[in-house]
């Protein structure tokens, strides 16, 4: 009779308290270290699944051809594919281009993609132009995105609000961008419902390339949307004739009648939000405006274009001191503060100069930023402190791919040290308890962030 095979149950119970014990160990050590030395940024880091992507897949061009020709080509029928809290939403028919002036001309490109149909993308609203912004000159990837907070809070009537993503072309990792509707005339943007209505851009830089229609100062405006295009030489007309009016009245400080031209609180949301973030492409180009209708008046707006902006050191131009133009205490727009002898100066449309020179307009100024702005210093920086910790593991991600030495948390720590300057700067001149005239240099100069 053969015996059966006999199992020592005593031994393989012990041998599993051994194991978990042991398991237990590894994972004290792991949290000890990892707490002690930092290990769970690398581990974190390491994450991506969380993260949203975009997907694109080229038909009959590559990510090569695409970055190297011109930003006006116009590729068709692509396939996007949008991954967000695990679920991936594909799209077919999909147009890619270009996009930007300088930022074209870097290594990390900015795209547009258009849908085939009106597509809303984060809850952002239905549209079919998306933009694609790289932010390469912006080691934060938050200037825009901080920018469009304030906006919001500014109550500018346009949703600007737009989403991180992580880009992959044809499988090549790409980095991280900043995905948003593209500036239009549709529901979704200005939401214009005559046709005659007008969306139009001053762009003393690159507006020739697209054709200007210039007023009476010589400033170039370029059309960007039109809801009917039958109408586009005779609204283009009408809005040239309406800046004229503008100009008119602010010579003669006539408010009355600057009243009767624009929408003066979209204006004065303009440039606060402009003035706040020391925008240097703000007056001269992405000043973008619109018009219903011949008897519409003009409103300023949407804001744009914040990859410089907030302190961002990257921008500088001959003639002028770095710390002086990236100090939180500047003054943008005063004439005095105007330095003629500047090439930069001799872009910038004095539109909203004129129209601070005016008090009515100044007391209107004043009198939004308490009640939209003020008071809201802390809620502003912990914004940026929580948009900081969202996109870092994609940052880092970003800084491999395009081999960038900088470094985050110290770029953070400027941005943060930057607008909470700037907000008490704010509050001093505009705030209820303001006594100095806007006009006035009101705070010494402070050390910069990265010289203390």
């Amino acid at each position: 009779m053969k015996r059966k095979k006999r199992v020592n149950t005593k031994k393989r119970v012990a041998k599993t308290p051994i194991i978990v014990k042991v398991s237990l160990i590894i994972i004290v050590l792991f949290v000890f270290f990892a707490t002690t030395f930092k290990i769970v940024e690398i581990i974190v880091t390491c994450k991506s699944d969380n993260f949203p992507k975009l997907d694109i897949s080229l038909k009959d061009v590559t990510v090569e051809k695409l970055d190297s020709g011109t930003k006006d080509i116009k590729y068709p029928d692509n396939i996007v594919g949008i991954t967000a809290n695990g679920e991936t939403t594909t799209y077919d028919n999909v147009e890619i281009k270009g996009r930007g002036n300088t930022t074209w001309t870097h290594i990390k490109k900015p795209y547009q993609i258009k849908f085939s149909e009106k597509t809303d993308l984060f809850s952002h609203g239905a549209t079919k132009k998306w933009v694609l912004l790289a932010d390469y000159l912006d080691e934060t990837h938050l200037r825009n995105d901080t920018a469009f907070y304030l906006a919001d809070l500014l109550d500018e009537n346009y949703n600007h609000q737009g989403n991180p993503i992580e880009l992959y072309i044809d499988g090549s990792y790409r980095g991280l961008y900043y995905i948003v509707k593209k500036i239009s005339t549709d529901k979704a943007g200005v939401n214009l419902k005559n046709d005659d209505g007008i969306l139009v851009e001053l762009d003393n830089h690159y507006g020739e390339l697209d054709g200007c229609s210039y007023d009476s100062k010589e400033n170039c405006f370029v059309e960007k949307d039109i809801i009917n295009e039958d109408y586009s030489i005779s609204a283009m007309e009408d809005f040239i004739s309406s800046i004229n009016s503008l100009h008119e009245a602010t010579v003669k400080k006539d408010f009355e009648s600057v009243k009767r031209v624009i929408d003066v609180d979209s204006f004065a949301k303009y440039y606060l939000l402009n003035e706040f973030t020391i925008n240097p492409d703000a007056y001269s180009s992405s000043f973008y405006m619109y018009k219903d209708g011949r008897d519409s008046k003009i409103y300023a707006g949407p804001v744009w274009d914040f990859d410089i902006a907030l302190g961002n050191k990257y921008w500088k131009t001959d003639g002028i001191d770095s710390n002086d133009i990236h100090s939180p205490f500047k003054t943008m727009v005063f004439k005095d503060h105007l330095d003629l002898t500047t090439s930069y100066v001799s872009s910038i449309s004095t539109i909203i100069y004129d129209l601070m020179d005016i008090p009515e307009f100044q007391q209107r100024v004043k009198k939004i930023y308490q009640e939209t702005l003020s008071g809201k210093g802390e809620q502003i920086l912990d914004y940026i402190r929580s948009q900081a910790e969202y996109i870092k593991p994609a940052v880092k991600r970003d800084q491999e791919r395009w081999k960038s030495k900088s470094n985050f948390d110290e770029e953070i720590d400027y941005l943060i040290d930057w607008v909470a300057k700037r907000y008490d700067h704010f509050e001093q001149t505009y705030g209820a308890n303001s006594e100095k005239s806007a006009s006035q240099d009101q705070a010494p100069e402070s050390p910069q962030p990265s010289q203390e």
